[in-house]
Order: C-alpha cells, then sequence, then structure tokens
C-alpha cells in the first residue's frame, strides 16, 4: 500500500492594516470584525483538523470547535506542546466538545491529560520544537486531507519556511493598531529578494473585513513538450474546488 500524502494545508490570519495579531498587551479580542469571525468559523468547519502551537495556546486558550451558530462535524483539535508544559486538563481543547490531539516530544513527561485527549509523541527539531514533516506524516496516517493552521508568527512562519503551506486565507481589518504582536515570524529574510510571492485567488469584503484567498506558487516540475498542433489544443479547465464557506 502506498504512502499516503500528506494534509493539505490552509494558514488561516486575522490582522490589521498593518499586519498586527494582538496589541502589546497580548490582546487580541477582537481583531477580526463579527462577520469575519463567523466567515472563520466556517472555513474551520469545512477541515478536518485544526491546528495551534505553544504560544497561541499558552496565550489564548483556544477551544478551537465551532461557534458563532456555525454547524457541521467538529476539526479534529491539535495542540503542539513540544514540552508537555502548556495543556492541562483544565486546557480548554481538554473538554469533550470535539476530538483532541496533542503533540508532545518523544522524551517529554506523560501530561496527565483526560483519557479522551489523545497523545503523540513526535521527535523534536534541533530547535526543540515538534518535526513538522514528523506530524503531517501523523496526521496522514490518520488520514487527516485538510488541516488548518490557525497558530501564531512562529509557528505560521515555520510552515512557510518548509514550504507546506498549499493555500492562504487572510481577514484583514479596515483598522491599524501600530504596535503589538507582528503577523509573521519569518527568520532569514533581509533583502527584497526574499520576497514569497502567492496566487492571489479572490478578495471579498467581508463585514469590515477584506477576506483574502491566495495560493501557493509551486516551482513547476520539469516535463516533456509536446507540440501543440490543432488537433490537441483544447480549452483549459478549471481546477476543482473543495467546497467554500
Amino acid at each position: 500500500m502506498g504512502r499516503r500524502p500528506r494534509p493539505r494545508v490552509t494558514w488561516v490570519f486575522g490582522a490589521t492594516l498593518d499586519g498586527r495579531v494582538a496589541a502589546p498587551d497580548g490582546t487580541s479580542r477582537w481583531i477580526s470584525s463579527q462577520a469575519a469571525r463567523v466567515d472563520a468559523h466556517r472555513l474551520r468547519a469545512a477541515h478536518e483538523a485544526v491546528l495551534v502551537g505553544s504560544g497561541a495556546a499558552r496565550i489564548d486558550d483556544p477551544h478551537l470547535a465551532l461557534r458563532h451558530g456555525v454547524s457541521g462535524t467538529p476539526p479534529l483539535r491539535i495542540v503542539l506542546d513540544a514540552r508537555a508544559a502548556i495543556v492541562t486538563r483544565e486546557s480548554r481543547v481538554a473538554d469533550e466538545a470535539a476530538p483532541t490531539l496533542v503533540v508532545i516530544g518523544s522524551a517529554a513527561p506523560d501530561p496527565g491529560l483526560p483519557p479522551h485527549v489523545e497523545v503523540a509523541r513526535i521527535e523534536l527539531d534541533v530547535n526543540g520544537r515538534v518535526g513538522l514533516p514528523g506530524l503531517l506524516e501523523v496526521l496522514a496516517r490518520r488520514g487527516v486531507r485538510t488541516l488548518l493552521v490557525e497558530g501564531g508568527p512562529v509557528l505560521a512562519g515555520a510552515f512557510l519556511q518548509a514550504g507546506l503551506v498549499d493555500e492562504v486565507v487572510g481577514y484583514v481589518r479596515a483598522a491599524v493598531l501600530g504596535a503589538g504582536r507582528p503577523l509573521l515570524d519569518l527568520p532569514g529574510v533581509t533583502t527584497i529578494d526574499d520576497l514569497r510571492p502567492f496566487r492571489l485567488v479572490a478578495a471579498d469584503v467581508i463585514g469590515e473585513d477584506v477576506r483574502i484567498r491566495m495560493t501557493a506558487r509551486r516551482a513547476p516540475r520539469a516535463t516533456t513538450a509536446v507540440p501543440q498542433t490543432a488537433g490537441n489544443l483544447a480549452p483549459a479547465q478549471p481546477s476543482e474546488e473543495r467546497p467554500r464557506p
């Protein structure tokens, strides 16, 4: 039996016009307007799993289930907690509103979570963080096909740095903060040549926000050129798209 393909990864964020996801004191409720939050929950409902890192888990204690009147099958809630020090029995993701998977390092202590909360152990990388390729392999083995990354700037930067982001959905609020936590932490950027362009798919006004949808630009695969003749020219077919909220 062949190896399962990794899940398709969508990075979603809500930010101000100047790229802030939280104020200097850490408050972020609410960066996005009510209409955008409802739309983001529809996006969450359209994915099989939703992921946050230890930073977001520590600061926000997110619930990651479906709210705002959005119905559907709740996604698998995944929290990266390399040292098994963030998620506890009192954490909101430890309830039974949706299935939960806590990912810890291979040598981390037992987190002592309720029996209904699953725990997966994964090798850490050289920076002491959960290795993303290993994480996606674990999810693929579980049959997860779509993953929504809702983590903060460090987790988003790690996925981008590894070239693992397939789609981006951003909710940009028509407002500025001027200071605070940035949208993205992407180390090693020194020049405009480090720009990472995406393919713009759509931009729509949602409440007080603009929802921007983008897909990753992949390097073209080397293929054998086929001479184009009148007999083999055909109109381009639109790519298949998953249901959208």
